[in-house]
């Protein structure tokens, strides 16, 4: 307690070290120090101007928050959308209007002219507002005092418009601070104004996807400190796209080596034509990555000139079609470079290849047509040219050259038209054709089985008509056979069908019919995806045992009857989806002897081992999305769907020996009885889903310790009692167990009484214990009949 004054300033003298400096300090920290800025009123004029520009002619759409008392924002310019000021001085340094009016239908001529009182800016990014006009050069100080719209109708728009644009140039010039001037994707057209280059602050610029037309201005070379300058998508006539670091560059190509040694990033492009001097490319030692996509460049471009280019990872010379690429000369170069990517067509030096045997130039984004040229090299053993860019029609222009082709892989390309009709003279020894994933359309010809083809693939096209009759008979020696995902018609595997070396066989969509028992003539098949087609036998008697079966997928067909046995004696099945048909009856006791399921680790089938070139991918669903399985993926996956059926019973009790299965879906049956307690010991389980049934009961507690669980649906049931509230369960949404009365708990949102949490079950059970068994039975009787 202070008994004086002389005691108050004493105790107050002791005070100030300790907690007023700790609070002085506090204060400081916040950036503003004792005085917390906010906007100049000339530059919150300055903005409001900018306002009343945006929404003429349609008021009060754009920045709402401006200049709003209502807002929390108020008055302070400093908290507007879209300004930041210095926190020191209160000054506005960055204004971000970005795409602000890209859903305004009218374009916009800017009147900008209140920048002049934004000196201090330092950021200005208009892209995306439809603003247009040009950008003109010449004297643009006597327009410096239009601020406002003129009132007289007679005016003329669009000369206003563009000395308002001409004005708003020559105030961004002026702007000596700026670092970022973003005006990209918007109208602006006529030549890139010289006066840009006064602003020595600037570190980029972005100008692209304009109509700006003309050269690069020459002073742009001056830059000192500009990193970035995109140009991208104009009618520039000389460099479209640079990505420069410290230095900038010329605008003309043979200038670029003089004053751009930090250069990291060049694209060559648009209008650009001519040769290209290897002389540019001599001090460009920080070049990264170089893009050539104009198709007026022409000449000689050898590969030699980027050799001491230690730091190139990427080379993109896919377009350019005038260019021809020298690879090889001098013979003796050796590159200082390790390129990651590399995009080039097809080297011209390959059709002088006459003792060519193998050439893989597989994902290099060759941009190309079909190189017929090659099919002439009676060497050529294997070609593979996947995932690329090739395209045009398939042509063959040397009758029986390449007798010595044993694999052709062309998919995943955009080649088009019909293949020839007589392709398969032209390849006598042709073993492997692959072209997969083009756009290659009429009859599949059927002379692709007068030779010694083992594997083709023909998927994902748009191939018609008939499967060729050649293609199942006995002379074929197919192995792997995929036309999926095409429009073929008619029968795909007819009455007379026999294909005894018949390993993988992939017909999905294809819209076709077929006699599915005919298979039992491939005793060596491995993997048959036949889904979404018209299959219609009796499931029960036209499935032969086939003892190798990995994968069987045949969802969304019309097969009907019941689920046979034969399929407990494939040991080796993996993935079994019968979804989506018509099949009744109960779900086999016996899938359990199936030991691929049985195990964590499935046993491995001779026949994959062996299986050499094939490579299947087949679709299948898990976890509620459809997805391709490929290669191991697909050889790992363990699946039984027999979801959207006619499937009644009850789930058996021996469910819980298919330790080894990822997913399992009986949804939308008619299955009744209780979740088999066993199911708890299916430890690897990810999915689940057993929606859409009659189960009942409660949800066994085991399922608990289910920690792969990843995907739960028990929805629309009639099952009762607590939710778990463990393990996974906590994971799972209310979509998981919507649809049931009885349950409660997380996350249903329905409370658990004492009548409704479970213990009614217990003590049910205890009554039905002291319970005569014969009244038992009948009570047993009454509750699980369907009546």
């Amino acid at each position: 307690m202070i008994s004086s004054p002389a005691g108050g300033a004493r105790t107050l003298r002791y005070i100030v070290p300790g907690r007023l400096i700790l609070a002085l300090v506090i204060i400081a920290s916040s950036g503003r120090g004792w005085e917390v800025m906010c906007c100049h009123d000339e530059e919150r004029k300055a903005l409001l101007e900018i306002k009343t520009s945006i929404n003429f002619p349609n008021k009060g759409l754009a920045l709402p928050d401006w200049g709003n008392s209502t807002t929390e924002v108020g008055e302070d310019c400093c908290q507007w959308p879209g300004i930041t000021c210095d926190f020191n001085t209160g000054h506005v340094v960055e204004i971000d209007l970005y795409s602000e009016r890209s859903s305004a239908k009218e374009t916009w001529s800017p009147n900008l002219t209140m920048l002049a009182e934004l000196g201090q800016l330092k950021k200005l990014n208009l892209g995306l507002n439809k603003m247009n006009g040009g950008i003109p050069e010449g004297s643009l100080g006597r327009l410096k005092y239009l601020t406002t719209y003129p009132s007289h109708q007679s005016f003329h728009k669009g000369v206003f418009a563009f000395c308002l644009v001409l004005f708003f140039i020559a105030v961004i010039c002026n702007l000596k601070n700026l670092k970022l001037l973003d005006l990209s994707l918007n109208i602006l057209n006529g030549p890139i104004p010289s006066c840009l280059c006064s602003l020595r602050s600037l570190t980029e610029l972005d100008l692209s996807y304009n109509k700006l037309q003309g050269d690069i201005p020459s002073c742009f070379g001056s830059f000192q400190s500009l990193a970035i300058l995109n140009l991208f998508s104009n009618h520039i006539e000389s460099l479209t796209e640079l990505h420069l670091s410290y230095d900038a560059c010329p605008g003309n190509i043979p200038h670029v080596s003089a004053t751009c040694r930090k250069l990291k990033y060049l694209q060559l492009g648009n209008r650009l034509n001519g040769s290209i001097p290897s002389s540019m490319f001599h001090n460009l030692t920080e070049l990264t990555t170089l893009q050539i996509n104009s198709d007026q460049l022409e000449g000689t471009l050898k590969f030699s000139v980027f050799a001491n280019l230690s730091k190139l990872k990427e080379v993109d010379i896919s377009s350019g079609r005038g260019l021809e690429i020298d690879t090889e000369a001098p013979i003796s170069w050796h590159p200082s470079f390790q390129l990651s990517d590399l995009s080039i067509q097809l080297p011209t030096f390959l059709w002088t290849q006459k003792t060519l045997e193998t050439l893989i130039l597989m994902g290099t984004s060759i941009t190309d047509t079909l190189p017929i040229g090659l099919f002439c090299n009676s060497s050529l053993s294997s070609l593979d040219l996947r995932n690329n860019n090739i395209s045009g029609l398939f042509v063959l222009p040397c009758h029986n050259a390449s007798k010595n082709a044993f694999e052709i892989n062309l998919s995943d390309n955009h080649l088009y038209g019909p293949l020839p009709k007589s392709i398969g003279l032209f390849f006598p020894k042709l073993n492997i054709f692959r072209i997969a994933r083009n756009e290659l359309e009429g009859p599949i010809p059927s002379s692709l089985t007068d030779r010694e083809l083992n594997l083709l693939d023909l998927s994902d096209n748009h191939f018609s008509g008939k499967l060729p009759l050649a293609f199942t008979r006995n002379q074929t020696i197919f192995s792997y056979l995929n036309v999926s995902y095409n429009q073929l018609q008619g029968e795909i595997l007819p009455a007379d069908a026999y294909m005894p070396l018949l390993q993988v066989l992939i017909i999905t969509t294809t819209n076709s019919l077929g006699h599915f028992s005919k298979v039992g003539h491939s005793s060596l098949l491995f993997i048959i995806d036949a889904g979404y087609n018209h299959f219609m036998e009796n499931f029960s008697q036209a499935l032969p045992l086939l003892p190798y079966m990995i994968v069987l997928s045949l969802p969304e067909n019309r097969v009907q009857g019941y689920i046979p046995r034969t399929l407990c004696q494939m040991q080796y099945l993996r993935s079994l989806d019968l979804s989506g048909n018509n099949l009744s009856g109960v779900i086999p006791p016996c899938l359990h002897n199936i030991s691929s399921w049985r195990s964590n680790i499935p046993r491995d089938s001779p026949i994959w081992i062996d299986s050499g070139p094939a490579d299947p991918t087949v679709l299948l669903t898990s976890k509620n999305l459809a997805r391709p399985f490929k290669a191991d993926i697909l050889y790992r996956m363990t699946l039984l769907d027999i979801s959207l059926n006619k499937i009644h019973g009850v789930i058996p009790g021996e469910i819980g020996k298919l330790k080894g299965l990822r997913s399992l879906n009986l949804s939308n049956n008619q299955i009744q009885g209780f979740i088999p307690a066993s199911i708890a010991d299916m430890n690897i389980l990810e999915s689940l889903d057993l929606s859409r049934n009659r189960l009942s009961g409660i949800i066994p507690e085991g399922m608990v310790h289910l920690n792969s669980l990843a995907t739960l649906s028990l929805a629309f049931n009639n099952l009762s009692g607590i939710i778990p509230n463990r393990g996974q369960f906590p994971t799972f949404s209310k979509s998981s167990f919507e649809g049931n009365p009885g349950l409660c708990g997380i996350p249903v949102e329905k409370s658990c009484s004492s009548n409704n949490d479970g213990s009614n079950v217990t003590t049910d059970i205890e009554r039905m214990k002291k319970t005569p068994n014969h009244w038992r039975i009948f009570i047993l009787f009454i509750l699980y009949s369907d009546v």
